[in-house]
C-alpha cells in the first residue's frame, strides 16, 4: 500500500461538533440494542429527514445499520464504528500539532505526514510585474 493511500484511508470530511456528537449518541444507541426508528427520533430528538440524511452518512463512513424486522441494527461493534467516524476539526496550531506527531503510534504518525505534507509545500510561482507583459494595449484617450 502506498503512503498516501494509507493517509487517505478515511473519507476527508468536515462535520460540526453538534453533528459528531449526533452521530456518536446514534451508534451508541444502536449498539445498546435493535431500535424502532420512532425510538431513534425521539432519544435522539430528530426528524425523520435528518434521521435518514445521518444512516445515509453513517453508510459512507462505513458504518453499516441494517433495517431487519422494523428495527434498525448495528452491525458492527461500537469500537469499530467509532473507528469509521469522523471527528470535527479540533483547529490547532502548528506547535500543538507537531507535539502531536511526536506520537509513536499510527495517529500520530498520519498527523507527521500531514503536517510535513503543509511544511512542504513547494514556493508558489513567482508572478512577472504588471507592466512587464509584452503585446500590452494602451488606453485609448480619444472619446
Amino acid at each position: 500500500m502506498s503512503s498516501s493511500a494509507s493517509r487517505r484511508r478515511r473519507p476527508s470530511v468536515h462535520i460540526t461538533l453538534q453533528r459528531a456528537a449526533r452521530l456518536h449518541r446514534l451508534v451508541r444507541f444502536l449498539a445498546e440494542a435493535s431500535r424502532p426508528r420512532a425510538a431513534v427520533l425521539s432519544e435522539l430528538r430528530i426528524g425523520l429527514r435528518t434521521f435518514y440524511r445521518e444512516l445515509e452518512f453513517l453508510k459512507r463512513c462505513g458504518v453499516k445499520v441494517r433495517f431487519r424486522s422494523k428495527l434498525y441494527v448495528l452491525s458492527a461493534t461500537v469500537e469499530q464504528a467509532e473507528g469509521r467516524l469522523p471527528f470535527p476539526d479540533p483547529q490547532l496550531s502548528f506547535a500543538e500539532m507537531a507535539e502531536l506527531a511526536q506520537c509513536d503510534c499510527p495517529a500520530g504518525q498520519r498527523l507527521a505526514a500531514m503536517l510535513a505534507d503543509v511544511i512542504n509545500q513547494p514556493d508558489p510561482p513567482k508572478k512577472r510585474p504588471a507592466g512587464s507583459g509584452k503585446g500590452r494595449k494602451r488606453a485609448s484617450r480619444t472619446r
